[in-house]
């Protein structure tokens, strides 16, 4: 049985829809990023098949075909003017699509796996199933990932995919694989979706992986994914960056919180699940041998890295003598003093914190995070005073927020000295709390209106103080450009 996995298909949304403002020169180096940094939802699905000794050709359809930093070079210079890169030209994304679809037509796979996880994106990604599915109409067309979990009514009702997976992928797509292979029906296959005709079936939910040192990491199919092309054009452009290796590598799955605008809760059912040092380290290491060319910076994308003091303890003596400096993402109450302490002292250099508003009663009620305004300001502090960088994310639009109220949050990060902070637009999406709440306020009509692209599944949350999408994207980069403008200019 003949099993494709394509890879890069968010990429080439981006290279095909073009979505505002991704191509300006503004966000080169993001957009660099998500062209290039790997789907690892799909590295750890391929991992798992290939230990089962299941022979799987993945398709890159950025990396293989565009493997020049050259291309991903920006010659032009004004922030709003748009791109000049190779990358940017429409034939180069040609290119992307000659590619899959003459690789489609070389092997004439039986299954073909298309990860869907992206909402930005989401009715682009549908689209190419369509697309797909015309031009090997005999193959088990498969999707997977964030989105398709959420939305496989969706999905299935196109017509296009024949097979949804929902949750974790590696197990379930393993014994599918088994079950097509050997002509079996999908009745009873735990975490799938699927349709026969004009009928959908939705099966059974899988319990979320218990132990997941069993997995192989995803690193183990570096060179499947043509990691060391994304590596070295990145290495490149950005010497200073935290893209890869480890970019996408979690050390845990799952947050015990219960954020309204985070779809964690509905994923993984507010549990968390850890990887033990031991596993950690192996990883890293693997890293540090593989890809040896300046990779000084390792991020770790927990949700919560620093949720489990004691594996937290364990695991920072098992990063010694690793060569990198590390970056994460974690929770003011997370945070007490000797965590701080530990991290500066092992090489940690920036703690991304979720601060969302400095409104406390829009904190507790709204956003439903167990913390005060005081527990983020403590916690930044002490993170700048150990060293360290923090780096407060901020929601603009939250219901019942004023304009005031979101200026004084930046009153408060100036009178506390921090800068490093991000206001993003709220957006909301399918399985959040905040996005119940929006379907209910707006029609049908209002809401196609409101979507954050014309190929996005997000969508831009407007309230009575932020009435139209563009006044609410506005302001937002208003607040950005006066807490940037007003910083000291004797800060790194």
């Amino acid at each position: 049985m003949k099993t494709i996995l394509i890879s890069d298909s968010a990429a080439l949304g981006i290279m095909e829809v073009r979505p505002e403002p991704a191509w300006r020169v503004r966000l080169t180096g993001l957009r660099n990023k998500d062209l290039l940094a790997p789907d690892y939802g799909a590295m750890h699905v391929a991992a798992f098949l290939k230990a089962s000794g299941r022979r799987i050709h993945v398709a890159n359809l950025i990396a293989d075909v565009h493997d020049s930093a050259a291309l991903f070079t920006e010659p032009n210079t004004k922030p709003d003017e748009l791109s000049g890169s190779g990358i940017a030209k429409h034939e180069s994304a040609h290119a992307s699509r000659r590619y899959l679809f003459d690789t489609l037509a070389d092997i004439d796979p039986d299954v073909i796996l298309v990860t869907l996880s992206t909402y930005n994106l989401a009715l682009y990604t549908r689209s190419l199933l369509g697309e797909i599915k015309t031009a090997c109409p005999g193959a088990t067309l498969v999707t997977g990932g964030i989105y398709s979990t959420m939305h496989p009514e969706e999905i299935l009702a196109d017509g296009h995919a024949d097979v949804v997976i929902r949750g974790e992928g590696e197990l379930t797509a393993s014994e599918l694989l088994d079950r097509l292979a050997g002509g079996r029906d999908l009745d009873g296959l735990k975490g799938v979706s699927y349709r026969q005709g004009a009928q959908a079936y939705h099966n059974a939910r899988r319990s979320p992986i218990a132990n997941l040192d069993a997995l192989p990491h995803p690193y183990t199919v570096s060179d499947e994914f043509n990691i060391s092309t994304r590596f070295n054009i990145l290495s490149e452009l950005l010497p200073e960056g935290d893209w890869i290796p480890g970019a996408g590598f979690l050390t845990s799955r799952g947050c015990p919180e219960g954020c309204s605008f985070c779809l964690d809760p509905a994923i993984n059912g507010r549990r968390a699940r850890f990887h033990s040092p031991a596993y950690v380290r192996e990883v890293l290491e693997f890293c540090a041998d593989r890809f040896s060319g300046g990779a000084g910076a390792f991020f770790f994308g927990d949700a919560a890295f620093t949720l489990n003091k004691k594996r937290l303890a364990r695991m920072l003596e098992t990063l010694k003598g690793l060569p990198y400096t590390y970056q994460i993402q974690t929770r003011a109450d997370y945070l007490d003093t000797p965590t701080i302490e530990r991290l500066a002292a092992n090489g940690f250099t920036n703690v991304a914190i979720g601060a969302e508003t400095f409104n406390e009663d829009i904190l507790r009620t709204v956003v439903r995070k167990r913390l005060e305004v005081r527990d983020v300001l403590k916690a930044a502090r002490a993170v700048s005073r150990a060293g360290m960088k923090p780096i407060l994310t901020f929601i603009i639009g939250l219901p019942g927020e004023t304009r005031e109220s979101v200026m004084r949050t930046l009153e408060i990060l100036r009178e506390n000295g921090l800068y490093d902070a991000t206001f993003f637009p709220l957006v909301v999406f399918k399985g959040t709390a905040l996005f119940d709440e929006f379907k209910a306020r707006v029609t049908p009509e209002e809401m196609e209106n409101l979507r954050l692209n014309p190929s996005s599944e997000e969508f831009i949350s407007v309230s009575d103080e932020f009435p139209r999408a563009q006044e609410l994207m506005d302001f937002t980069e208003q607040v950005n450009t006066e807490l940037l403008s007003s910083r000291p200019t004797a800060l790194p």
